[in-house]
């Protein structure tokens, strides 16, 4: 009987679940230490991502197959094109950590997943999805490349980094002495923050107009001088970023956007 529940435990460390072959359905992951904070690890290749905080006690993931795009050409070398809708998802607990992910680049899949509200948490998808995150208290930590982030609702920090997609996060209460980041190429970013946030902000925008509903003492930036001691060529440049600080400075908040304006809200 010890040496079955030793086998029972060993599996439940490595998988919670694993799905091969079918296009939609739902998985429970059961948390060593419900009650606690928990951290919440998402990665997939292909694919939106949808993290609601609730109240249970565990983590509820339910998945669904993306649908594919008729192909123009069924045949190819005479062959006739034979398509699968099976996905690839994976899913692990170990003291609380809990691990959900897709490697597949081809088969692409859309999650939408319920998690204890008090959780930190990490998602990350690359191509043909959105991220959305709604009522965590935790650390957010959000990278996408192919779609936009959109954050509601927080209560701790957040990152949130991608590509081609806007940013637009909203944070209830804001960690103390912690910094946080928001970046993209093409999108506007689009936050808002308490009213009693202190910060140092860092902001960019090449293409783009930085508006801000807070007080913010701007920080005027002096030319920097470099002198390259292997050649000797000096160089004197001025450096593009906005400086500011708000309600005194704090942690460093960095909002740098290519293509696209910059909000700064208040609330």
């Amino acid at each position: 009987m010890k040496k079955l529940k030793l086998i029972l435990a060993i599996i439940l460390f490595f998988s919670i679940g694993i799905v091969k072959g079918q296009t939609s359905g739902e998985i429970i992951v059961p948390l060593s230490n419900p009650g606690t904070r928990s951290v919440i690890d998402v990665d997939i290749r292909k694919g939106s991502i949808s993290v609601v905080g609730t109240s249970r006690n565990d983590v509820k993931i339910v998945y669904k197959a993306m649908e594919k795009k008729k192909s123009k050409s069924e045949e190819k070398d005479g062959l006739k094109r034979i398509s699968s809708g099976a996905i690839d998802l994976q899913a692990s607990e170990s003291n609380n950590r809990v691990s959900i992910g897709s490697d597949s680049w081809n088969s692409g899949i859309d999650l939408i997943i319920e998690i204890p509200s008090n959780a930190d948490l990490k998602v990350e998808t690359y191509n043909s999805g959105d991220i959305e995150v709604e009522n965590v208290e935790g650390e957010v930590v959000a990278e996408n490349y192919n779609g936009k982030i959109t954050l509601l609702n927080i209560s701790g920090s957040a990152v949130a980094s991608t590509y081609n997609g806007a940013i637009t996060v909203t944070l209830n209460k804001v960690t103390a002495d912690t910094p946080m980041s928001f970046n993209t190429y093409n999108g506007k970013v689009d936050i808002t923050l308490p009213a009693g946030t202190k910060g140092n902000l860092k902001l960019k925008s090449a293409r783009g107009d930085i508006y801000s509903g807070f007080d913010m003492q701007v920080i005027e930036s002096a030319p920097v001088e470099k002198k390259n001691e292997s050649n000797g060529v000096y160089k004197v440049y001025l450096d593009d970023w906005t400086r500011a600080t708000i309600n005194g400075g704090g942690p460093d908040i960095t909002m740098k956007n290519s293509n696209g304006d910059i909000y700064i809200r208040t609330k």
